[in-house]
């Protein structure tokens, strides 16, 4: 594997935005203002319509919008910035599977460069409910649990089509604060607009699994498949499969899942190795980080390369750092 740099991942407990959260946003803004910028920001929504599509989609989340706009003196450009909606484009890759056998387990690679990723796993409690995190967006959500098992992540959809809408990070934490269970959480994703093309892979405390297929200018493909990579539908020949070999990839989980030798052991070791593990940093598809949900424990692990693990849970979270050779 080539070595690409050091990377820092850390684990953050603050119940709601504060201190903490100002520090990375003050680390981390100027980062996203070019990125917000990167088509000019003239091509960004107003304010007045990035508030109205939060008061419209999102309501409950405008009085946190505004106290982040608060305690980081944003102006208008950083508020509709924070608001994500009709960010800029972005691409990743990802594989995610749900492990059903006795203990349903959602495993998933998170797939990026390295400089883009935000490195935090956090615990809030922004709306009554408590959520344990990877964070993207400042303020948004790659994968996570809440208190009550539903677990998420997310891949891309393998289409760079893009229409108005919301990051799907922001919407991913919208589902984490305000839903309980697969159902409620399948509701919110049929009903918010995403900006592009996202396969969303959920997992609750009952077991309930489902994929999600979120596209522009297409309605939402609700599917009980357990597992996606970075195509939609049965086959979408699209150059984005072809570059991050999403058919190899989703053939080799499937051949996992069915293995009656498998165990959930060996199924989450998989994802550590080839064809599911990608050392490609250099063109933006190295894997980050593998993350192991497991919603009847309220746990779950993080790993990386030479066997550096986190273990995490609602009974216990532990904040310290780790400085990852990638």
């Amino acid at each position: 594997m080539s070595s690409f740099a050091q990377k820092r991942f850390q684990a953050v407990d603050e119940r709601y935005p504060g201190p903490k959260w100002l520090a990375h946003y003050a680390a981390a803004i100027a980062d996203y203002r070019r990125w917000f910028a990167n088509e000019s920001d003239l091509n960004r929504p107003s304010l007045e319509k990035c508030r109205a599509a939060l008061q419209t989609w999102m309501p409950e989340f405008v009085p946190l919008w505004e106290h982040l706009i608060q305690i980081s003196n944003a102006d208008d450009n950083d508020a509709r910035l924070l608001s994500f909606y009709c960010p800029a484009p972005y691409l990743s890759g990802c594989s995610q599977a749900v492990w059903s056998r006795y203990t349903p387990t959602l495993v998933r690679n998170y797939d990026y460069a390295p400089e883009y990723c935000e490195g935090r796993i956090m615990k809030s409690c922004w709306n009554t409910t408590q959520v344990i995190a990877s964070t993207d967006c400042l303020w948004g959500v790659l994968d996570g649990m809440n208190e009550h098992g539903l677990s998420v992540s997310l891949s891309f959809g393998g289409n760079s089509l893009v229409t108005e809408g919301f990051s799907i990070t922001l919407i991913l934490r919208y589902v984490l604060e305000f839903c309980a269970t697969v159902d409620e959480a399948v509701k919110v994703l049929c009903r918010i607009p995403a900006h592009m093309a996202y396969n969303i892979l959920l997992l609750d405390a009952f077991g309930q699994v489902r994929t999600v297929e979120l596209s522009p200018f297409s309605n939402p493909n609700v599917t009980c498949k357990p597992f996606s990579v970075n195509h939609q539908g049965d086959f979408a020949l699209t150059n984005y499969a072809m570059f991050s070999c999403s058919y190899e990839r989703q053939q080799f989980i499937i051949e996992k899942l069915h293995d009656p030798l498998s165990s959930l052991e060996t199924f989450a070791n998989a994802f550590e190795y080839s064809p599911l593990f990608t050392s490609n940093y250099a063109q933006n598809f190295g894997t980050l980080y593998t993350a192991i949900y497991n919603p009847q424990l309220r746990a779950m692990e993080y790993r990386w390369p030479n066997r550096l693990r986190m273990y995490q849970s609602f009974a216990f979270f532990e904040e310290y750092d780790l400085n990852v050779s990638l």
